[in-house]
């Protein structure tokens, strides 16, 4: 377990940018360091949006048609030959190696609509 960090002010946390995001789509990726997927994500009014997560433990038919939770205002990261517009937040997955952070999805609700914001 990490320890707690450092204390925030809730102002900074009000500019985390939560949302929820349906999976539309989450082949294995190629080419990036880890093991990951590459998450199609709808996103509500706010379009669609890529996010390459380490999610590789999780089998697609558990993801594709889901809500998860992702952090859409964090800017854009390159991974491998992928683009990663949003972090799919996650917790740590039981039987991740020890050299990678493979990760189990923040699910939220079948009720919750996409671009719903988290908070």
């Amino acid at each position: 377990m990490t320890a707690q960090k450092a204390q925030i002010t809730f102002g900074k946390f009000q500019n985390v940018d939560v949302r929820v995001a349906r999976v539309v789509a989450a082949p294995l990726a190629e080419g990036t360091r880890f093991a990951s997927r590459v998450l199609t994500l709808d996103v509500g009014p706010l379009g669609e949006r890529t996010s390459v997560a380490q999610l590789a433990l999780v089998d697609e038919a558990d993801l594709v048609g889901r809500n998860v939770v992702a952090c859409v205002n964090l800017g854009v990261r390159e991974l491998g030959p992928y683009k990663s517009e949003c972090l799919t937040l996650g917790t740590p997955h039981p039987d991740s190696p020890d050299d990678e952070s493979q990760a189990l999805p923040l699910y939220a609700s079948e009720h919750a609509r996409p671009g719903d914001s988290v908070y």
